[in-house]
């Protein structure tokens, strides 16, 4: 039994030091693609949160709602321009900071509307259904760009490490 053990264990840190020692694998344009579609599908949703949060937004600041607009159109701009000439670890990071912007004003907005709520809950007023309703809006959306931001990190990172281990050969192969 101990024999068996002692093989497995070492089955399976060499399968472990062979499998750390290959090189990471280039995602394909197909997973690319389908990951920036889900991308401009999360960020249309966060611009329909914004939407129904507007009217409770704008009572606190009425800038707000233009600037979470722009940041997804900044994150729409990036991913059609991708979609259209071709990925790039440049533009696949600019996506991933995008994502996080809206994924944080999401967050912000939301506790923003609570405290507003609370506010006029601690002076005697009832609840805004409607601003707990673009709390839960806003919420699903900031785990959605959460959600595909992450996914879209790992195929960076295969991506950026694929294409330093191109441009590595390369050099080596110049010396």
């Amino acid at each position: 039994m101990r024999v068996l053990l002692v093989f497995l264990f070492f089955a399976v840190v060499a399968f472990g030091q062979n499998r750390a020692t290959s090189e990471p694998a280039m995602p394909s344009q197909a997973e690319i693609l389908e990951l920036l579609n889900k991308a401009n599908e999360k960020v249309s949703s966060f611009e329909d949160a914004v939407k129904n949060a507007r009217p409770y937004l704008d009572r606190i600041n009425p800038k707000l709602v233009a600037n979470y607009t722009d940041a997804a159109f900044t994150a729409h701009t990036i991913i059609s321009g991708m979609q259209k000439n071709g990925t790039s670890a440049y533009g696949l990071v600019g996506l991933l900071a995008t994502l996080d912007d809206l994924s944080l004003n999401a967050s912000t907005a939301s506790v923003q509307l609570l405290r507003t709520d609370e506010e006029h809950v601690a002076k005697g007023s009832p609840p805004d259904i409607g601003a707990l309703s673009a709390v839960i809006l806003l919420g699903s959306a900031s785990t959605s760009c959460t959600d595909i931001s992450e996914l879209i990190m790992h195929a960076t990172l295969r991506y950026v490490g694929a294409e330093e281990n191109i441009l590595g050969k390369l050099l080596d192969g110049q010396k």
